[in-house]
């Protein structure tokens, strides 16, 4: 006999379970279910930043949004989600100066904390960087980090209190479809019956898509990520975003410092291949860069690494919203900078749901017909994309 809900998420990373958590709120019954474990997919492996410099004004509404869960995680959600103030920098190229100034007042107007600060003010708050070549970055003195695996669980959590269910092991194997209508789906762990589907299954996404007759605009992105020792002689130092040089890095416990590049990620594997290492040659250039703007990680010592992998779209924004067939959501896409919206996406997505529209975010410009229609997003201060091919 299939079991029955009011609806059934698909992937139980950060993103999925934050959209059981806000549909349990909302009293929909729904189950969860995972092909292997919480946060197995991209969310096992997210760098974790907090911020909310974007050069599309929804995306930074929505991590505005957010922030409000991530810096009042136990009263809003319960639990931990390891938020960590350490302050964020974005730092573009000097020929990008005009779109970081407006894209600031854009987040100004959103009630964001930002300013625009000078080299010397970058210097004054990160004495250990070297900034002859910044004249100019954004400054977020709230934000930092946060860690994507405890916030899965905890969002997992609260919603089994509010009455979801949670089956993990548990891989979809079919859309059960009648009269154009979603029905439900079958499984390695059986048949489970509900009117709404939310296919979140990250990288996974285009398979579940394909099992519904939905072709999704859907490719991989596999990611390389370090942890270097700090020495002392560097010290703290803020969240960063620094497209300058093609590069992001935060602090993390233990005096150590992840480390990652916008460039020349692997795109288009399977969602199905073995992570295995980092590329041959991805340490040499990301200990070559990060020396590039903390100097004195050049006492520092390679600590770890790992890969992780995400969905990716054509113009590296998310997809969100009914396709295909009556009941059929997508929350995928995210491009590898999921994370800090996703408590703000299971809002939305619920309010989608339940009341027809979103209203606490419009992501209505997260249409899966876009693509279709031949529309991509863009930012209205454009910077490019964060994902390149090599350093430009």
């Amino acid at each position: 006999m299939p079991q029955n809900y009011d609806a059934i998420v698909i992937g139980a990373g950060v993103m999925g379970a934050s959209i059981a958590f806000h549909l349990a709120e909302r009293g929909l019954k729904s189950v969860i279910l995972e092909r292997k474990q919480v946060g197995f997919g991209a969310t096992g492996s997210s760098s974790g930043l907090v911020r909310m410099h974007y050069d599309l004004q929804v995306e930074s509404h929505l991590a505005w949004t957010s922030f409000q869960y991530f810096r009042n995680w136990r009263e809003r959600v319960g639990g931990e989600c390891g938020f960590t103030r350490t302050g964020f920098l974005h730092i573009e190229p000097e020929k990008h100066t005009p779109q970081l100034r407006a894209n600031v007042e854009m987040q100004k107007k959103l009630g964001i904390p930002t300013e625009v600060i000078s080299g010397a003010d970058v210097k004054k708050i990160a004495p250990s960087f070297f900034t002859d070549d910044i004249s100019f970055a954004a400054y977020e003195p709230e934000s930092g980090y946060a860690d994507a695996t405890l916030t899965a669980n905890s969002f997992l959590s609260a919603a089994k209190e509010l009455g979801a269910t949670f089956v993990q092991d548990c891989e979809v194997t079919a859309v059960i479809v009648s009269a154009g209508k979603i029905n439900g789906v079958q499984t390695t762990r059986g048949e489970f019956s509900a009117p709404i589907v939310i296919n979140a299954a990250g990288a996974w996404s285009g398979m579940i898509g394909e099992m519904a007759g939905v072709k999704i605009p859907l490719t991989t992105w596999t990611h390389d990520v370090v942890h270097m020792r700090r020495p002392d002689v560097v010290g703290e130092h803020p969240t960063v975003i620094d497209s300058s040089l093609g590069m992001y890095f935060r602090p993390d416990s233990g005096n150590l410092t992840l480390v990652a590049l916008e460039d020349d990620s692997r795109i288009g594997e399977s969602p199905n291949a073995e992570l295995g290492y980092v590329a041959k040659d991805f340490v040499d250039r990301t200990v070559e860069r990060i020396c590039m703007r903390i100097p004195g990680m050049e006492q520092g010592s390679l600590h770890s690494s790992h890969v992780g992998r995400d969905g990716l779209t054509p113009d590296q924004r998310a997809i969100i919203g009914q396709a295909g067939l009556q009941g059929f959501y997508l929350v995928t896409g995210f491009s590898g900078t999921g994370f800090k919206i996703s408590p703000s996406i299971g809002l939305c997505v619920s309010e989608l749901i339940v009341d027809g529209k979103s209203k606490s975010v419009d992501i209505s410009g997260f249409d899966p017909m876009r693509f279709e229609r031949g529309e991509h997003l863009k930012g209205e201060n454009d910077y490019g994309f964060i994902w390149r091919n090599s350093l430009s």
